[in-house]
């Protein structure tokens, strides 16, 4: 097993468990997030501050591949639509129910911490 192989099975752990996490986390604030009487828009902001930030912890350090997003993205629109209370079979698209909440795509945002972590370690260089 070469130092590669040890990066992408450390990666993937990684992963793994920061769904673990989050799932844990997301059964912890259900009765909050399925709260009916609460608007989309605050149960997306309660989600993505408390639920996401679990999962996305320290991601700006990963080197994601396509399997590490593809694990992300379902977890991430599994929940969203357990929140939306919309069944698979209900055809509403992903986007849509991210537009309902008002909140970003797990891509968008893996994007943009990798970014901001660029921009910090390309500081501290120069």
């Amino acid at each position: 097993m070469g130092f590669d192989d040890f990066n992408l099975i450390s990666l993937y752990l990684a992963a793994v468990t920061r769904c673990k996490y989050a799932w844990g986390k997301f059964c912890q604030l259900l009765p909050l997030l399925t709260n009916r009487h609460l608007p989309l828009l605050t149960r997306g902001r309660v989600y993505s501050t408390c639920v996401r930030s679990v999962m996305l912890h320290a991601s700006d350090m990963w080197a994601v591949t396509a399997d590490t997003l593809n694990r992300l993205r379902c977890n991430d629109r599994t929940m969203i639509r357990w929140i939306c209370n919309v069944k698979a079979k209900d055809e509403v698209s992903s986007d849509a129910l991210l537009t309902k909440l008002g909140i970003q795509d797990v891509d968008v945002l893996l994007r943009t911490s990798r970014m901001r972590w660029l921009g910090h370690v390309e500081r501290s260089t120069s």
